[in-house]
């Protein structure tokens, strides 16, 4: 699988000049399993693309938790801000987010 961002995608972001997105503490959201649960670090790709996914609330620090996969895993269902959002996996991996913290279906 192709990460998002690479190299190339990073070197023209006004946001992080030192491309902490690619640090291995990021991951696409695509990536969590159902039941895990992160931070959002940053919405990246085309302009379009960052201002819809911001609109819908994936904004950095903004905690998000994966409900479930569809049965073909795409789309993926998650809650933020209290609302239940789909997304397809494609754009779901344009969203950057810390890495996993633990399940929300855990007691703490």
């Amino acid at each position: 699988m192709k990460r998002i961002p690479n190299e190339e995608d990073c070197d023209f972001c006004p946001a992080f000049p030192a491309k902490e997105c690619l640090s291995d503490n990021v991951v696409p959201l695509s990536q969590f399993k159902p039941g895990e649960k992160g931070v959002v670090f940053q919405a990246c790709g085309d302009s379009e693309l960052r201002l819809r996914l911001m609109e819908m609330g994936f904004v950095r620090g903004s905690e998000v938790k994966v409900v479930k996969h569809a049965p073909l895993k795409d789309p993926l269902e998650f809650v933020i801000r209290g609302y239940h959002v789909s997304l397809r996996k494609e754009e779901a991996a344009h969203i950057l987010m810390e890495k996993p913290h633990g399940r929300f279906d855990e007691v703490t």
